[in-house]
Parts: structure tokens; C-alpha cells; sequence
């Protein structure tokens, strides 16, 4: 009977808690795909033809919020680039039941029609390729209502224990159109964004970036200007508004510099900031080591307590897990904190072209999470934790289903799951030194990051440009099917024994087990012959998702 040290068990109570939180964040991921989701108003798919001929530059939000009546009034501004000649029109996304009053450029006032969420602005002139313009937006009305946020996403008009307002926005899968006009598709980030909030005192608002002024436009009211001059999904854009406490630290970068890190908590819970935001700034640290430095750190990474679970608003992650923390080398940490942060680099650095691609985001992200665990616990607890990854996948969809899809279509939970297997699986065929170089030059290089948005055909060229063997097969097959390597064992004669996958037309390298120990066999579709006096046993360290199947056994 193995004996239970304290040690061991403090990892196994980290380890069950880590995964009831992973259940609860997944579980919520199958009810609204399978309930609800986005199917009314779902973000990206195949891109228009008018909205593939201008590239959207900048968004400037300058919007009251009014509680009492659940509204937003106001404006944007949109600088875009045309991209091809005599582009007279503007195709826009916008909720159908936001009202907009005018539309206007350079003062003079633009025609414009609406269309269910669709917003078209006719030019009173023909647009140049190159031709850069301005216009505004002026328009109100109630943004749609979150109900089952994040998942199901839209604005929350809350109150905290104290009775106050707590209002937030969630709209990954529904995207920014809910509350503000917008090019809604993932392939067209703005380079910054600006947003102004007039919200009454003495309630605050957190936004991305960096707050540049607070200003006072009548009695009794405050504008909070923001501005982040990184690329940002638009559906990153977000506003959290409380009567917040700010509680902040200084981070440390490889350059030595310092970086705001700042968490917006409401004062009920400010004794209990201290010890989520001292997670934070080592989570950060850790990341950096697989990853590469933060990536906004001009900026900040800023966290705010919110009424919803949590998302990963650039510089701004929403925080909902209510000081839930699990247990890992006998030190509390937060687990959908460490989640969350993830995104900065996968999905807000790194950020897919088109929604087909969402296992980058989700599955690398969810896969940085086990890092932790390998630099917390080492290699054992590493391997723990991918087992409770591994015991999330379904196999009922492929991870890719089609190209152009829109979030309804690529949202489910095994983009999650099953995407941080295959970087687990790549760590052993590739060996930790070309697999963490190779993680580390997608989250670094340029052509990858920022501006520069990244398709699943990216990322295999570049562990075919690192790895001696091409392994392209192997990961087309595990991200384009549910279908699993049939490995089968059979025994030929005493001491004798064949290893063959029979329904793949490559190789792997794959550990296997004798009496004469641990060795990396090539297997494939001809069978590799084994003298061993026991049987073998094939990738006990679970590497690789597979079934086998024994004969004569």
C-alpha cells in the first residue's frame, strides 16, 4: 500500500481542484454550443466583397453609459484604408437595434442605409487604393444584454454586494457589432483604439491601454480616455465600469524595465487583491520563459473583477472566479487567471486570420497551463495534468471543420482539449529543445504576431522548417479528423512480438518498453518485430492519443 506524503497530497488536491475549474469553464462551453451559442449573431465567416476592400486603421469610441436605462449614446470614429479603386460604400456590422443618427465625413454628412446588422454608408465620393479616410458614427439605443456570459455575451448591467453599478461587455463570439459599429471579422484588427466613457462619479472605468486623462465635461459626471496603441480584436475592445479600488504592482521585464500590473477590484474585496495580483506577476514570469516576454508592456496587464467568469480582453482580462484558487506545490494559484493571462499571447499576440484556426487561441493557451504545472511540479505533475486535459477530449468534431467559419461554426470544447494534446504530442516527437524553440519563435516572430495574423498552415510550415522530420501528415490528420492511430500489438511466438498502426500512411516515433528497457521505435504501416520476455508497452507516458488493440495476447 503506497504511503501518502503531504507532498503528494497537496499536488493531487491542486491537481482535482485545477480540473473541477476546467470542468466548469468547458461545461459552460457545451451549453452554449449545444444550447445557445452564437448562431444569431455569430462573429466572422466568409469575409464580404465590400468589406475586403478597405482595412480598418482605427477606432475612436467616445460613448455615455446610462445604467438607468440600460444605453449607450454616442459616437465613433473609423479610419480606414481603401484597398482597392472607386469604393463608393461602406459595409459595416452594427446590432440591428442600435439607432444610428448620422453618419459623417470631414464635417459633411453621408447617406446611409441599414439592413438587419448591417449598416451601409454611401460615400459622397469614390475612394483611391491607398486612400485613407475618417468618418463618424453618431448613434444610441439599449446593446444587446448579456445572457449567459461570457458565453452567451453582451453588456451586464449588475450590482455589486453593496448595491452599486457594475456593468460590464462580453462578445467574443457574438463580437464587437453589439455595441459599437465595426468591420466584425477577426482578419481586420484596427493598430489602436481610443475609448472615452462618460459615466456618473464617483464610479470608475477600466478599458485597454493606458488611461491617458480624466476629464470632467459637466457636474457630477467623468470621461475616462483610453487609448492602447497595439493591434486589438474587436471584440478585445472592452469597458468594465464599478466603483473600483485599484490595486497595483510592478512588474519586471528582461529588459529591466517596469510595467504597471493593476487589478480593478470592488472595495468589498480589496483584502483579498493582494495575494491574486502577486499570482499574477508570477504567472507572467513564468510565461515569459516559454513564451517571450509580455506582450503589451508598454502598456500594462490589468485584471477586473467582473460578473461574469472571466475573458481575455487585451490588457484588461476579465476576472470572475471569486478568489477560487487551487492548490499546485502547495502554493494557492488561480487557474482561470492563468488561463486568461494565456491569451495575451495566444489570441491577442498570436491571432488568427479566420475563426477555422480558433485551436491556436484556445488549444495552445489551455496547453501553457500545463507549462506552469512543468515548471511548478516538474515532469510528473506536467504529465498529471495533461491527463486531465486528455480526459476532457470528445472526438465528435474535428478541432478543423471547415475554412471560413464564423465562431458558431469553430467553438467547441475539444479546440480546447484536444489542441493542447497535439503541442504535447509535438514536444516528444520533436525533443524539448526544437519543440520549445519552435513555441517560443510563433509567439516572437514578426511574421506571426501583431499585425501579422497567423492561419493553421503557418504554424505546420514552421515545425516543418524546425524538425529534421515532416511531420505534416500527422498534424493535418489530428486537426482535420477524429480519427485515431490504430496501434496493434500481436504476438508471434514466444518472446516475439509485431508493432504496426495500420491506418496511417506515415510514422511516429513512439516509446515503447521491454525487458531491455525504454527505446523510441519508428512505427508505421509495416509491422516492427520486438524480442522481449514480457510484453511491450507501448507510450506509457501517454504522448500521443491513440487506441491499441492486442492479438494473441
Amino acid at each position: 500500500m503506497e504511503i501518502i506524503t503531504m507532498k503528494k497530497f497537496w499536488k493531487w488536491i491542486g491537481i482535482i481542484l485545477g480540473s473541477l475549474i476546467l470542468a466548469v469553464v468547458l461545461t459552460g462551453l457545451f451549453l452554449y454550443n449545444k444550447y445557445i451559442g452564437f448562431v444569431d449573431y455569430p462573429s466572422g465567416g466568409i469575409l464580404s466583397e465590400n468589406q475586403a476592400k478597405y482595412d480598418v486603421v482605427f477606432y475612436d469610441l467616445d460613448l455615455t453609459v446610462n445604467s438607468t436605462e440600460k444605453s449607450i449614446a454616442g459616437c465613433v470614429t473609423i479610419k480606414l484604408t481603401s484597398l482597392a479603386d472607386s469604393l463608393d460604400k461602406i459595409e459595416l456590422d452594427l446590432f440591428e437595434h442600435l439607432i444610428v443618427q448620422e453618419t459623417e465625413m470631414n464635417g459633411v454628412q453621408q447617406k446611409f442605409t441599414r439592413e438587419k446588422d448591417k449598416l451601409w454608408i454611401n460615400l459622397n465620393k469614390s475612394l483611391s487604393a491607398g486612400e485613407v479616410i475618417d468618418f463618424k458614427i453618431v448613434y444610441h439605443g439599449q446593446p444587446m444584454e448579456a445572457k449567459l456570459p461570457p458565453w452567451r455575451g453582451g453588456f451586464n448591467w449588475s450590482k455589486d454586494a453593496n448595491g452599486d453599478d457594475w456593468i460590464g461587455v462580453s462578445c467574443e463570439g457574438e463580437g464587437a457589432k453589439i455595441w459599437f459599429p465595426c468591420k466584425d471579422h477577426p482578419s481586420d484588427e484596427p493598430d489602436s483604439v481610443a475609448v472615452h466613457i462618460t459615466i456618473p462619479e464617483p464610479y470608475y472605468c477600466a478599458s485597454n491601454g493606458l488611461l491617458r486623462s480624466i476629464t470632467f465635461p459637466k457636474s457630477g459626471f467623468r470621461t475616462f480616455n483610453w487609448v492602447t496603441n497595439y493591434p486589438i480584436n474587436n471584440y478585445n475592445v472592452n469597458i468594465s465600469i464599478a466603483k473600483y479600488d485599484r490595486v497595483t504592482r510592478q512588474y519586471t521585464t528582461d529588459l529591466n524595465t517596469t510595467m504597471p500590473v493593476v487589478f480593478y477590484v470592488l472595495p468589498q474585496d480589496r483584502s483579498k487583491a493582494d495575494e491574486l495580483i502577486d499570482m499574477a506577476v508570477d504567472m507572467l514570469t513564468v510565461y515569459r520563459k516559454y513564451f517571450g516576454e509580455y506582450p503589451f508592456a508598454n502598456e500594462k496587464f490589468g485584471l477586473a473583477e467582473t460578473d461574469y467568469l472571466g475573458m481575455e480582453h487585451q490588457t484588461l482580462n476579465a476576472y470572475g472566479n471569486k478568489f477560487s484558487y487551487d492548490i499546485i506545490a502547495r502554493n494557492k494559484f488561480d487557474q482561470l487567471m492563468l488561463h486568461e493571462m494565456g491569451h495575451e499571447w495566444w489570441g491577442n499576440k498570436v491571432t488568427v486570420n479566420d475563426w477555422a484556426d480558433t485551436w491556436i487561441h484556445e488549444g495552445i493557451c489551455t496547453y501553457g497551463e500545463s507549462l506552469y504545472h512543468l515548471d511548478k511540479t516538474g515532469e510528473n505533475g506536467y504529465h498529471e495534468y495533461m491527463q486531465s486535459i486528455k480526459r476532457r477530449i470528445k472526438y465528435r468534431k474535428p478541432i478543423i471543420i471547415k475554412r471560413n467559419a464564423n465562431t458558431s461554426e469553430s467553438y467547441h470544447m475539444d479546440v480546447y482539449s484536444k489542441g493542447a494534446y497535439l503541442l504535447h504530442s509535438l514536444r516528444y516527437m520533436l525533443g524539448d529543445s526544437l519543440f520549445f524553440k519552435t513555441i517560443k519563435e510563433f509567439a516572437t516572430d514578426s511574421a506571426y504576431t501583431y499585425r501579422n495574423r497567423v492561419v493553421t498552415e503557418d504554424f505546420i510550415k514552421l515545425v516543418k522548417k524546425n524538425s529534421p522530420v515532416d511531420y505534416t501528415k500527422f498534424i493535418h490528420n489530428f486537426l482535420h479528423t477524429t480519427e485515431l492511430p490504430e496501434i496493434y500489438l500481436r504476438k508471434t511466438d514466444e518472446g516475439k512480438y509485431e508493432i504496426s498502426i495500420k491506418n496511417i500512411d506515415y510514422e511516429l516515433p513512439m516509446e515503447v518498453k521491454t525487458d531491455q528497457g525504454d527505446s523510441r521505435v519508428l512505427l508505421g504501416a509495416n509491422p516492427v518485430f520486438i524480442r522481449s520476455t514480457t510484453e511491450p508497452l507501448i507510450d506509457q507516458k501517454d504522448w500521443y492519443l491513440k487506441n491499441i488493440k492486442k492479438e494473441n495476447m
